[in-house]
């Protein structure tokens, strides 16, 4: 390719970059960036994305491990789930709290310094 090619293709790309930029209000690029800056935390840690649950107004992720195997009472929370409707207000349920209890609502700095009390809780 020549460097005129090269060029043209890389103002392109620049061009499209920048119009998919304001393509979104400024609103939504800080949601989805907020979303992401936790996603980005927690995936990696074993955290999965729960397609069932999520919505376009509502995400959620679960941390397999802290799963129990007897699910048959529905008014328990069977996994350790970090969900959020603000990407600035996470809010994380234990596994094994009720309808009532359990939901924590907290900062993301909060959120990220309390992973490990998380990840390690169980149900009893």
């Amino acid at each position: 390719m020549s460097r005129a090619s090269a060029a043209k293709k890389a103002r392109r790309k620049k061009r499209a970059v920048a119009r998919n930029d304001r393509w979104l209000p400024d609103e939504m690029h800080a949601e989805i960036k907020g979303v992401a800056r936790i996603a980005n935390e927690i995936i990696p840690r074993g955290w999965e994305f729960d397609h069932d649950f999520s919505t376009d107004d509502f995400v959620t992720w679960y941390y397999p491990p802290s799963a129990v195997e007897d699910d048959e009472d529905e008014s328990v929370e069977p996994v350790t789930r970090i969900w959020l409707t603000d990407p600035d207000e996470p809010h994380v349920i234990l596994v094994g709290s009720g309808e009532d209890d359990g939901d924590v609502a907290l900062t993301v700095d909060e959120l990220f310094a309390r992973l490990d009390e998380f990840e390690g809780h169980r149900a009893d």
